[in-house]
């Protein structure tokens, strides 16, 4: 049985793939644990690429589990459980000691894009998409989305893109600030090479020490993840939450 997920090193450079085409790479359980196992495995990178196969980046956290847990064949609090695992994740990649890069090829989506916006830098090409769609399933921002986006936009801007739900396509996202590079298809494996390159050109402790420094207030983001997942097990108990995933699946 094919890994969801694979993760390769070389010269310095950890690349992890999320290689789930047929689920469109969202974050299920199989996905988090081969992810918990990639970073376990890399943590001497000096830079971590996150890339989805495929034409899809990330369409969002673990859906079938909103779906069962709707539908009564899964409980809230096993959902719950899930979720911070996804969030665990999340949180580990936003630590990671050493730069990080979303290499976003595609649509990333919800808890996908939380995803993306973990990393330091959002490389595109331009049919890389982003947006936060969470209200789609009845549900709240996750993944960190409440601290991570309002810190890479502004708060005026995070509430737009959280309280609509618009999916953006690579020009709107740039013009955003939320893609750092955006490369055409074809140049994007090239571009996103040499940016790497760059990144690990710089001596170790000195990018260690400035993404330290960068990220102080990064320790937010676990408070911000509790308080997402206390919020989610609310209007796991709405009615609303349950239509809209009804919804979700009538137009599937």
């Amino acid at each position: 049985m094919a890994t969801p997920v694979r993760s390769e090193f070389a010269d310095d450079i950890a690349t992890v793939t999320i290689d789930a085409e047929a689920t469109r790479n969202v974050l299920n359980p199989a996905v988090v644990a081969g992810l918990e196992d990639a970073l376990d495995d890399i943590s001497g990178a000096r830079c971590l690429v996150v890339q989805g196969a495929g034409e899809t980046f990330c369409a969002g956290g673990d859906v079938t589990g909103v779906i069962r847990e709707a539908t009564g064949d899964l409980s809230a609090d096993a959902l719950l459980d899930r979720l911070a695992a996804i969030d665990d994740i999340i949180r580990r990649i936003a630590h990671f000691p050493a730069p990080t890069i979303a290499a976003v090829d595609g649509p990333a989506f919800g808890t996908g894009a939380s995803l993306a916006l973990a990393c330091d830098l959002i490389v595109a090409s331009t049919a890389g998409k982003i947006g936060f769609g969470f209200r789609r399933l009845g549900l709240a921002p996750a993944g960190g989305a409440t601290y991570l986006l309002p810190e890479a936009v502004g708060l005026a801007t995070a509430k737009e893109l959280l309280f609509t739900g618009a999916l953006l396509d690579a020009t709107q996202a740039d013009q955003y600030g939320l893609f750092d590079r955006v490369f055409g298809v074809e140049e994007f494996h090239r571009g996103l090479a040499q940016l790497v390159g760059r990144l690990v050109d710089a001596p170790r402790p000195v990018q260690a020490a400035t993404k330290r420094a960068l990220g102080a207030d990064r320790e937010q983001l676990v408070a911000a993840m509790a308080a997402e997942r206390a919020t989610q097990r609310h209007l796991l108990e709405t009615a609303a939450h349950r239509e809209c995933v009804q919804t979700f699946l009538d137009g599937a």
